[in-house]
């Protein structure tokens, strides 16, 4: 199984104007994307994920998923709609099964109203995709809380409580456990260290993808653990992640970028 793990695309083309930090090149997305589509065929990539921040949508720039309860106006839903629309037909083009979860810089229902409310779990290939949609709290803290965390106890268990014969494991959250960091604000979860606990005890979970830090991470394994979070793909060179998960559980990295 091999997954072409990008992240915060930060994309404008309907929606006026760029994202508010200049090394964010909203308006060079589309351009970036279809260079990707060409080098596709040599990635031989078996799954697409998308860790969150597919646009740059300014009235949920300052909060997390939820935070735009109220409508947005009318001229920005449509162009929002519209950028949600030009990225599900991307991803339909490719061929390849997608996973897509929301960012911070999301509008959620807007999200939802394109791309549909995807299964949190899925089996693809023989590997267990577990997406989480995580929110912020007031400090800009991540937080997994309600049916989300209860997800999580469930697909790991407490202490090795998964099953030894069920599928491998991949988690994708927008938001990062590990490893820690601290830049203005938090980037990791409350309680990220029992997370970290959890994940390392299943047994099953062989790769953790997030996004959210721009800078991104290095691949790092503990606990029989990669936790990965590529570079800002609205970035030059517009760089993304290879993740392979072999049969025995196994997992690879490897960085590359459109443009070199």
């Amino acid at each position: 199984m091999r997954i072409l793990h990008l992240t915060d695309l930060h994309l404008r083309r309907a929606i006026p104007g760029t994202a508010t930090k200049a090394e964010r090149l909203s308006r060079e997305m589309p351009a970036a994307l279809d260079r990707l589509s060409a080098q596709l065929p040599k990635l031989q990539a078996d799954v697409i994920a998308l860790t969150g921040d597919l646009l740059d949508v300014p009235e949920v720039e300052a909060g997390g998923l939820g935070a735009a309860d109220a409508p947005p106006s009318p001229e920005l839903a449509r162009h929002a709609a519209a950028d949600y629309r030009l990225m599900k037909e991307w991803l339909e083009r490719t061929g390849l099964p997608t996973l897509v979860i929301p960012g911070n810089h999301d509008h959620e229902a807007i999200f939802d109203a394109v791309f549909g409310r995807a299964p949190a779990v899925r089996d693809i290939a023989g590997v267990r995709f577990v997406a989480f949609r995580d929110e912020l709290d007031a400090e800009r803290t991540p937080l997994r809380t309600g049916p989300r965390r209860a997800l999580f106890e469930r697909t790991v268990g407490d202490g090795g409580g998964a099953r030894d014969d069920s599928p491998w494991q991949v988690h994708l959250q927008h938001y990062m456990i590990y490893p820690p960091t601290v830049a203005g604000w938090r980037y990791n979860y409350i309680g990220s260290r029992r997370m970290k606990r959890m994940i390392e005890g299943s047994g099953r979970v062989r790769a953790v993808l997030s996004g959210h830090y721009h800078p991104g991470s290095l691949s790092i394994s503990r606990g029989g653990v990669h936790y990965s979070v590529p570079p800002a793909f609205c970035s030059a060179p517009f760089p993304f992640r290879l993740v392979d998960v072999a049969a025995d559980g196994e997992v690879a990295c490897r960085d590359a970028a459109v443009d070199g």
